[in-house]
């Protein structure tokens, strides 16, 4: 990496977009898709984005019990491999499409996400808010990558509510 923080990039945007939706067809209406049809969709979208927040927390230094993220990993790798990606090979360039079309396919964009953010060695910049109040998605800027508040709102609200906490106890 450069000395320079790296680039927001497409799969950042796609995984903070699926993490950071109020709705799956609010999602997958913004990303072109067809609107989820069946619960059984909502319920995939609903697991799959509490498996990569519990990931984007422990990137963000929360206290996490180990079997909560090895669940959380566990339940990806078989995401992974019920909605896979097909490596597409031309001769000027190669890409990875999902095998399924409508939220399936997108469901698999986003696990293609995260392993081009590792392959960049970016996924662990990817965080989540660590204000109570807001605990939003968001990519790392920071040369150390050491944020912890996805703006400067939220790093402002926490360090108010510290300081109200240490003056309650003095």
């Amino acid at each position: 990496m450069e000395n320079c923080p790296p680039v927001v990039c497409e799969a950042s945007d796609l995984l903070l977009a699926f993490v950071n939706s109020g709705s799956l067809d609010e999602w997958l209406g913004d990303s072109g898709a067809t609107p989820a049809g069946a619960a059984s969709d909502v319920a995939a979208a609903s697991e799959l984005r509490a498996s990569l927040i519990v990931l984007l927390r422990e990137h963000s230094g929360c206290s996490l019990d180990p079997t909560e993220v090895e669940a959380a990993e566990s339940h990806l790798r078989q995401v992974a491999a019920r909605y896979p990606l097909v490596a597409v090979i031309g001769a000027d360039t190669s890409s990875l499409v999902p095998a399924h079309d409508g939220a399936f396919g997108r469901f698999a964009q986003v696990l293609g996400a995260a392993t081009d953010l590792a392959y960049r060695g970016a996924w662990t910049r990817v965080k989540v808010c660590k204000n109570d109040n807001c605990h939003r998605g968001f990519f790392d800027k920071t040369r150390n990558t050491s944020a912890l508040y996805c703006s400067p709102t939220c790093s402002s609200q926490a360090s108010m509510r510290a300081y109200r906490n240490r003056r309650k106890v003095a």
